[in-house]
């Protein structure tokens, strides 16, 4: 469409608005396109008058046009090469408007969901789909992201996000990308069942060698630095050895331990756990050791056996061992070295046979550069030490994991449940400060709050769900920069193919696709296509 085409002769209409020359203003010339104005005229000019002057060759006015049409017919123009872009890109589009109607979709659209654009073009979504996504962001104005929705008029799962349009603070109407995902939704329910027929656990995918034995082969867990722990774990078991384990606290150190008792030889004998952080100061002796009746005010009449004597023959695990105060660490080192407890309020001193387990989330060396713990004790503990690795370092077992522990609650809540991609992605990026202890409540939370087939980003707390968030910003802004190199690839092609079509005849390949020479010439050189 050329200037002259468009523009009003009517010169008697400007008055006496017509200027004395043209030397310091934007002008368009008649014979030029009319989308050469793009490069000519700024928005400061269109908002700030009326028209703009078209001169002939001989730079004599010959008309003009309204900076109103100007920026009509610009913006029809913008949107023209967007709507053409979109067109090309691989996920569906939707547009609606604030009463659902639809008013674009793109090819993709159509092909995904197997409808013919003209069959919904121009109807309602809140009659098509009464129950569909997008109408609760219309209602509400909140956008919806990534989320898993079952199409049910046509029996199809996609993985839609939808954003209102917004202007002047009212909801104009909201935008859906989407992918289609129903592949891999029927493949997911396949293999639900095939584990549900097989009686399939994730335990065997974990399994860290054979040559382990029984009870620590079933500890989920693939990670080599966590696989030579267990090694460790399993090589001590059967000794008399005491062992300290160490590890940030989540980590599993109880496990292990227990997985150390069941591999004993003393796994038919008794098994005592105490947590010395749950224990006031006050207490501590009499928890150990018992106290004989009468020992202390408020003691029960038939005094209290110690957990040292509930643990003869077997095993007793001292869990936060570096909570212990310093007084008791001084009288577990005299057990520890004699094999003899005394009750308080007692004189007589019994001989025990007791396995020593500790475990700590603390660092014992640090403690005692500061005095806080005891070096001899330390050493009398750390005849074997097995330190576990935080789930930081196990990035690989954190997804068996996951699926261990969703197994575990799916079968407590009377629920089938798989994971999405996107919790998948979720849960391998997140930092887990408090490691397997975290991640297996994230489950259960996530197993409880899932009211669908299909756990998802939206399903997980809030301190994930946020992390979440912030890779989605990310990926966004990967997405938009796909998006700009499809727009300039096509553009390019559509360069070539204007030039292969008029036998590299420049004049009618830029007259056909409506730029300026300057435009095209910059095109040119800006897509490295041949000048010559």
């Amino acid at each position: 469409m050329k200037v002259k085409d468009v523009m009003n002769k009517d010169l008697e209409r400007l008055g006496n608005k017509i200027p004395l020359n043209f030397d310091n203003i934007p002008v368009l010339f008649s014979e030029e396109e009319l989308i050469s104005c793009k490069d000519v005229i700024d928005d400061e000019y269109l908002n700030n008058n009326y028209y703009v002057y078209v001169l002939n060759q001989k730079k004599k006015l010959v008309g003009f046009i309204t900076c109103d049409y100007i920026r009509l017919f610009l913006k029809e123009k913008v949107l023209f090469m967007f709507l053409s872009a979109i067109d090309h890109i691989h996920d569906g589009v939707v547009l609606v408007d604030k009463h659902s109607k639809i008013i674009y979709l793109n090819k993709a659209y159509s092909e995904i969901l197997n409808i013919d654009k003209e069959k919904v073009l121009n109807k309602y979504v809140s009659e098509i789909e009464p129950g569909a996504a997008i109408l609760s962001t219309l209602r509400q104005g909140t956008p919806i992201l990534n989320k898993k929705i079952k199409v049910k008029s046509i029996e199809k799962q996609i993985v839609a996000s939808i954003n209102p349009i917004i202007i002047d603070n009212e909801v104009l109407g909201a935008i859906s990308i989407f992918k289609d995902v129903t592949e891999i939704h029927v493949l997911n329910e396949e293999l639900a069942n095939v584990r549900k027929l097989s009686g399939y656990f994730y335990e065997g995918i974990a399994k860290p060698h054979n040559e382990l034995p029984k009870n620590f082969s079933c500890i989920v867990g693939s990670n080599e630095k966590f696989l030579n722990c267990l090694k460790l774990a399993a090589i001590v078991a059967p000794t008399d050895a005491t062992v300290l384990v160490q590890g940030e606290s989540g980590v599993g150190k109880e496990v292990v331990v227990k997985a150390i008792y069941e591999a004993s030889k003393r796994s038919e004998k008794p098994y005592v756990e105490l947590n010395c952080s749950a224990i006031p100061e006050s207490l501590f002796e009499s928890e150990l050791f018992g106290y004989t009746d009468g020992a202390f005010t408020g003691a029960h009449k038939s005094g209290k056996i110690g957990k040292f004597e509930a643990a003869n023959t077997g095993t007793i695990f001292l869990d936060e061992i570096g909570d212990m105060p310093m007084l008791m660490q001084a009288k577990l080192l005299r057990v520890l070295q004699s094999g003899q407890i005394q009750k308080i309020g007692s004189n007589t001193i019994n001989k025990v046979d007791v396995r020593v387990i500790a475990a700590t989330n603390r660092d014992l060396k640090a403690m005692i550069k500061e005095g806080t713990f005891r070096e001899d004790l330390y050493f009398r503990l750390n005849t074997f030490n097995i330190n576990i690795p935080s789930l930081r370092e196990r990035v690989e077992d954190i997804i068996n994991l996951a699926e261990y522990f969703l197994d575990i609650y799916c079968k407590k809540y009377n629920k089938t449940l798989m994971l999405s991609e996107n919790v998948i992605n979720v849960l391998s990026s997140y930092k887990w400060t408090g490691n397997v202890r975290e991640l297996q409540s994230c489950m259960e939370y996530a197993v409880i709050i899932c009211q669908d087939d299909i756990i998802d980003v939206e399903h997980l707390p809030e301190e994930i769900k946020n992390s979440s968030i912030i890779n989605l910003n990310r990926e966004d802004k990967t997405e938009s920069k796909k998006l700009k190199h499809e727009i300039l690839d096509i553009e390019r092609e559509r360069i070539i193919e204007a030039l292969e079509k008029f036998n590299g005849n420049k004049t009618r390949a830029m007259e056909m696709l409506g730029m300026s020479r300057r435009t095209f010439y910059k095109k040119l050189k800006l897509y490295n296509i041949d000048n010559d």
